[in-house]
């Protein structure tokens, strides 16, 4: 198992918080700034681009991780995710085994293996 993955899952674990601890202030300050009658497009366009990337990068990538971090320690799919939605599955397909199958190679026992032969695996381990 690698440490440097260890590492990555803790950090992304910590992140959404700290975002969401941003966002708040960002709703103040627009509240203030409504208050005073003066514009707030571009606090409300920081404020959505902080939830978006929260919501979808940070999620994506926690997700990944967990999934690269089960994966390379040997155990099953089901050890990782019991039931993955349907409406989810174009992500998982797509962007999800992307970054599991970076991490895997960059932090996995062959770095040299081809990226596109661990996403045929990473696709053949998590067929429920």
């Amino acid at each position: 198992m690698s440490i440097e993955l260890k590492i990555k899952a803790k950090h992304l674990a910590l992140e959404p918080a700290i975002i969401r601890h941003e966002e708040e202030k960002l709703k103040k300050q627009i509240k203030y700034l409504k208050l005073k009658g003066e514009k707030t497009e571009s606090l409300s366009n920081k404020l959505n681009s902080l939830q978006f990337h929260r919501r979808y990068y940070v999620c994506n990538a926690s997700r990944a991780t967990h999934l690269a971090r089960t994966y390379l320690s040997g155990k099953p799919y089901v050890y990782a995710e019991k039931n993955r939605k349907p409406d989810r599955e174009q992500i998982f397909q797509g962007p999800i085994i992307e970054k599991t199958a970076t991490m895997i190679k960059k932090y996995g026992p062959d770095p040299s293996a081809d990226e596109k032969v661990i996403q045929a695996k990473i696709r053949d381990w998590s067929k429920l």
